[in-house]
């Protein structure tokens, strides 16, 4: 065997190897999680957590890869995640109500998006005074930058850009840049074209 020849099989070994991993993830998925519905060449870290319980849904679209160590709960509630969206390393993504993020969304590293919140009025402890619940929209083509918040309730349009950091509490316009605590809007991106 030539020096040629031994060197595309040793880089193939990896790929051959991503493909066996990726099947016996989606085996074991489909056992454990039948509420969770994956696409073709969805690409999932084995250090993520997919879990769908209490009659929860999960759809994750086609092309969709989520990173290393992300936490993605549906817990009652649905999250729809759209084709060729990526979720970055250690996002937590926690649905009870609904969750639903659009096709080519680009989702940085340590986010956190969560539909609900703890009620903390009246006399009961906190633990025990129940949830609030709000849908979650993440329109097409959405870029959240590192360990931002997405709270519950808000919708981001299309082509928005999330700054890092930022903690957002409203709806975000379509095109819209926004940053900070609370998130506010920066400027609009002007070279966005129709979809």
């Amino acid at each position: 065997m030539s020096r040629f020849s031994v060197g595309r099989l040793f880089r193939a070994i990896p790929v051959i190897g991503a493909r066996i991993g990726w099947t016996l993830q989606r085996r074991f998925l489909a056992i454990a999680y039948p509420d969770v519905r994956l696409g073709d060449r969805v690409m999932i870290s084995w250090s993520s957590r997919v879990q769908a319980t209490d009659g929860g849904v999960i759809h994750i679209g086609d092309g969709v890869s989520i990173g290393p160590y992300v936490q993605l709960l549906c817990k009652g509630g649905s999250v729809k995640i759209g084709a060729r969206a990526f979720i970055g390393q250690g996002c937590v993504i926690v649905s009870n109500e609904s969750i639903e993020i659009g096709p080519d969304a680009l989702i940085a590293e340590y986010v956190t998006i969560r539909d609900q919140d703890h009620q903390f009025e009246g006399p009961a402890p906190i633990s025990q005074s129940g949830m609030r619940t709000s849908p979650i929209r993440i329109d097409h083509n959405v870029w959240i930058g590192a360990k931002a918040t997405i709270t519950r309730g808000v919708s981001v349009g299309d082509n928005a850009v999330v700054g890092a950091n930022a903690v957002v509490t409203r709806d975000v316009p379509a095109n819209a840049v926004i940053g900070g605590v609370p998130a506010r809007p920066i400027r609009l991106r002007q070279d966005v074209g129709s979809n």
